[in-house]
């Protein structure tokens, strides 16, 4: 009975040891998903609320990708980043939606990459108000800053339908 307790404990603090390296990353990137379900945390945290859902947008990403490919892409991300307003070529983006376009320093962390992402952000719509359902595209790029610099970014576009007064 001694013998079968002390193998029992041991299988239980194996198992505690194990269930403490599962919240340990491979250290890969964070993904689409997670870091659209921390923009959500965030936002609901931010307007008090737990209604707020993001989904990510393989459309949207292909837009950002669309995007990208064009020569002024990084004046866009570069204006969003530093706060200003960027001209965005017709027809890349949705119309008759809420659009906001986030630009922030790259995390692997998803939580820390939706804080840096709403540091930078502007809104390109008629409206500036977002509704509680939005998708999310995202993409990887850098800008060369004033001083010459590479910064490595997450640029990120969210679109909602204008909410119903």
């Amino acid at each position: 009975m001694n013998a079968m307790k002390k193998i029992l404990a041991l299988a239980l603090a194996g198992a505690m040891a194990l269930a403490l390296l599962t919240g340990c990353g491979t250290g890969g990137s964070a993904s689409h998903k997670s870091i659209a379900k921390a923009m959500a945390d965030y936002d609901n945290g931010q307007h008090f609320k737990t209604t707020i859902t993001c989904t990510s947008s393989a459309v949207l990403d292909a837009k950002l990708q669309e995007l990208a490919a064009k020569t002024e892409f990084e004046n866009v991300v570069k204006a969003v980043y530093n706060g200003q307003s960027p001209t965005i070529p017709a027809g890349v983006l949705p119309t008759n939606k809420v659009v906001y376009l986030y630009c922030g320093k790259y995390d692997k962390d998803a939580g820390k990459q939706a804080i840096n992402l709403n540091a930078h952000h502007t809104h390109i719509s008629s409206t500036s108000n977002l509704d509680d359902e939005r998708q999310i595209g995202l993409i990887t790029t850098s800008f060369t800053d004033t001083n010459g610099k590479k910064v490595k970014v997450r640029f990120a576009v969210v679109v909602s339908d204008i909410p119903k007064p």
